[in-house]
C-alpha cells in the first residue's frame, strides 16, 4: 500500500509539473528574422561581346559632312517622314544610303561592296562570319539609363545576326533567305536600332517613331520610297543575274487601290482577333510592333478589288524602306518572290508608314490597261 502510495504522488508531481511549466516558463515566440537572399531576384544582364569598329560602323555618330569627303556628294538627298533625313550615294558595285538626323550620321545601309577593313564579306555565309567572331543571341543595351534586353531567335542568328562594336554602335549583316549569301549591312547606332528593333525585346520597351507634322508633304515622300523599294528590288534581282522587273501605271494603281482599301477597311479580310492584332500593333508605333497580311488574306484583299495578282505583301511599319526590304529578303519566302523569273512587273504603294508591294503576270498588267 505504501508503494502504491509512493507511485501514486510521484506520479501528480510529474503530472503537476508538465501541465503548469509552460504556464509559468512560456516558450520566445518572437519569430527569427529571414535572412535575405544573396540572389536578386531580377534577371541576370545579358553579356554580348563586342568586336572592334571597323568598316562603316567608324561613320556612325560623325557629321556627314566629314564622311562626304570619303563617300563623295550624295546622288539624292530625301526626307523620310520621321525626322531623319536619307542620303544615297553610289559605290563599287552597289549603292549605299545614310540616315541623318542634325547633321549627324545614326544610321548606314550597304548593298555592294565595301573596303577591305570591314569583317563582313559580300557572298560570304553565316558560317564564314562565325569564324570570325562569336555571335550572340541575346543583348543587354542601356538607352537613357533604362535597360532594355534584346533576344534572337534561331532564324534571327542564321539570317540576321545581330553583331556588337566596341565604340557602341550596332550591324546587322543580312542573309539571302534563297541561297544564304551575304547580301547587304545595316550598322546603326543604338536609338536607331531601338526604333527599327527588327528583333524581340525580353524587358525593357523600344522606341517609337516620331512621324513629321500633319503639313508635311508626304504624297512626295510616298513617291519616293516607292521608287527606293523599285530600285533596290532591281539592284538585288542584277546581283542575282536577274532581268529588271518593270512596273505601270495599271499595276502601281493596282497597289494603291488595295493600299486604301485596306487602311479603310481592315473588317473587310481580318477576323475579329486579326482586327484587334492590327488596332494594337498599329497604335503602338513601335517598330517591333509589326503586322503585315497573311496570305490568304492578302488574296482576299484582291478578290474583292477585283485586282489580280501573282503574290503580294502588306506590311506596317515601314520608317526606313531600305533596311524593311533587306529584312524581307533575309526571309526566303519573299526571297523567292522578288527573284521570280518570268514576265512580271511590280507595284510599290506608300501611305506614310505603311507599305503595299504588288506582284503581277505582264499579261493580267496589259488587260488591266486595256480596261
Amino acid at each position: 500500500m505504501k508503494r502504491v502510495l509512493g507511485f501514486l504522488s510521484i506520479f501528480i508531481v510529474v503530472l503537476i509539473g508538465y501541465y503548469v511549466q509552460p504556464i509559468l516558463f512560456p516558450p520566445d515566440t518572437t519569430s527569427s528574422p529571414v535572412e535575405p537572399s544573396a540572389r536578386p531576384a531580377k534577371r541576370n544582364s545579358l553579356k554580348h561581346e563586342t568586336v572592334a569598329t571597323a568598316g562603316c560602323a567608324q561613320y556612325i555618330g560623325l557629321p556627314i559632312s566629314e564622311v562626304e569627303m570619303d563617300l563623295g556628294p550624295p546622288t539624292k538627298i530625301e526626307l523620310s517622314g520621321f525626322l531623319f533625313e536619307m542620303r544615297t550615294y553610289p559605290i563599287e558595285g552597289g549603292l549605299l544610303q545614310a540616315n541623318v538626323v542634325d547633321g549627324v550620321i545614326t544610321a548606314l545601309k550597304v548593298m555592294g561592296k565595301e573596303n577591305k577593313e570591314s569583317p563582313f564579306e559580300f557572298g560570304m555565309t553565316n558560317g564564314d562570319l562565325a569564324e570570325q567572331m562569336t555571335l550572340s543571341s541575346n543583348f543587354a543595351v542601356n538607352y537613357n539609363d533604362e535597360p532594355i534586353d534584346i533576344e534572337l531567335t534561331e532564324d534571327d542568328m542564321r539570317f540576321r545576326p545581330l553583331i556588337a562594336f566596341d565604340n557602341g554602335t550596332f550591324a546587322v549583316p543580312f542573309f539571302d533567305g534563297a541561297n544564304e549569301e551575304l547580301f547587304a549591312v545595316a550598322y546603326l547606332d543604338v536609338e536607331t536600332l531601338l526604333r527599327v528593333m527588327p528583333y524581340h525585346i525580353y524587358s525593357g520597351n523600344p522606341l517609337s517613331f516620331q512621324s513629321q507634322e500633319n503639313n508635311f508633304d508626304w504624297e512626295q515622300v510616298n513617291q519616293q520610297k516607292e521608287q527606293q523599294v523599285m530600285e533596290l528590288v532591281n539592284l538585288y534581282r542584277s546581283f542575282q543575274k536577274q532581268p529588271a522587273l518593270e512596273t505601270s501605271t495599271a499595276v502601281t494603281a493596282d497597289s494603291k487601290t488595295l493600299l486604301a482599301s485596306f487602311l479603310a477597311e481592315p473588317q473587310s479580310v481580318l477576323s475579329r482577333d486579326r482586327q484587334d492584332e492590327w488596332a494594337t500593333n498599329s497604335e503602338a508605333h513601335a517598330g517591333n510592333f509589326s503586322f503585315s497580311l497573311r496570305d490568304k488574306e492578302f488574296q482576299n484583299l484582291a478578290k474583292n478589288q477585283a485586282v489580280d495578282q501573282e503574290a503580294g505583301l502588306f506590311y506596317s511599319p515601314v520608317i526606313d524602306p531600305w533596311f524593311s526590304l533587306f529584312n524581307w529578303i533575309s526571309q526566303e519566302r519573299w526571297a523567292d518572290r522578288l527573284l521570280e523569273e518570268g514576265d512580271y512587273q511590280l507595284g510599290v504603294a506608300f501611305d506614310q508608314q505603311n507599305v503595299l508591294v504588288l506582284l503581277q503576270e505582264l499579261e493580267q498588267t496589259k488587260e488591266s490597261d486595256e480596261r
